[in-house]
């Protein structure tokens, strides 16, 4: 069914298609209804966020650990369960290169389109994922698509989830190449701001999230200019320990 709407959407010309997700007028409504993080506390610091991983199928998630690696960067990765199931190795690397993992669910679906129970139960999966990875609970939730019910929300409340937004993103899910993902992220780079990317192409219309790794230099250029540091979620919004693997 996911890959049917892709197709479906993909009929659009891709300037419309990007055109209708900047202007989404229902996603101030939704996000004020409920609230999450949206941008961090001032401090010349700014968040790479990525969704949607660890990619077991290609070479994108490696592509972006070497990005961040050269940039001196840390970022946070919002895991899908299933995603951790097929590629653990890759997950268990994400979190040993020092960078934060968050939850985005067991599977990677709308969340205000299904029955509460199957949104609830969605979400407790895959927190249970994420810790099984990690010697802490996960801190952070990011609902897929950044739409959720209000049974999901109140489901993060009780597992000490936070969710998490964003400020700015990359438009990276749409075929896009990577100097078009840069320019897009660095339109609203500031301090404080959460950028959105990912790298996974698996619930995408694009076929490949090699370009976002490629993009990365060019935003951490920027970031440079603005005299941002890239760091994790957490530590924006306020130190924790670092994460551990479970031993």
């Amino acid at each position: 069914m996911l890959r049917n709407l892709h197709r479906a959407r993909g009929l659009l010309p891709l300037s419309l298609r990007c055109q209708l997700q900047e202007r989404s007028p229902g996603r101030r409504r939704r996000w004020q209804q409920l609230p999450g993080i949206e941008r961090t506390p001032s401090g010349g610091r700014a968040v790479l966020t990525f969704d949607d991983g660890p990619d077991p199928l290609s070479d994108a998630t490696p592509a972006v650990l070497a990005a961040l690696e050269r940039l001196g960067a840390r970022a946070t990765f919002f895991l899908v369960g299933e995603q951790i199931e097929a590629a653990p190795d890759r997950a268990r690397e994400i979190v040993a290169r020092g960078h934060e993992v968050g939850v985005h669910g067991q599977r990677h679906f709308r969340h205000d389109r299904v029955q509460p129970a199957e949104s609830v139960a969605d979400i407790e999966a895959g927190h249970d994922a994420v810790s099984s990875l990690i010697a802490e609970r996960p801190r952070f939730y990011r609902p897929p698509y950044g739409k959720l019910g209000r049974e999901g929300y109140e489901a993060c409340r009780r597992l000490g989830l936070e969710v998490a937004y964003w400020s700015t993103w990359g438009l990276d899910w749409e075929p896009l190449p990577a100097e078009r993902i840069a320019r897009r992220a660095i339109r609203d780079l500031d301090d404080g701001a959460i950028v959105l990317l990912h790298d996974s192409a698996r619930y995408a219309v694009r076929g490949s999230a090699r370009p976002t790794a490629e993009a990365l230099e060019a935003i951490g250029a920027r970031a440079g200019e603005l005299g941002l540091e890239l760091v994790t979620l957490g530590e924006a919004c306020g130190a924790r320990p670092e994460l551990r693997l479970v031993s």
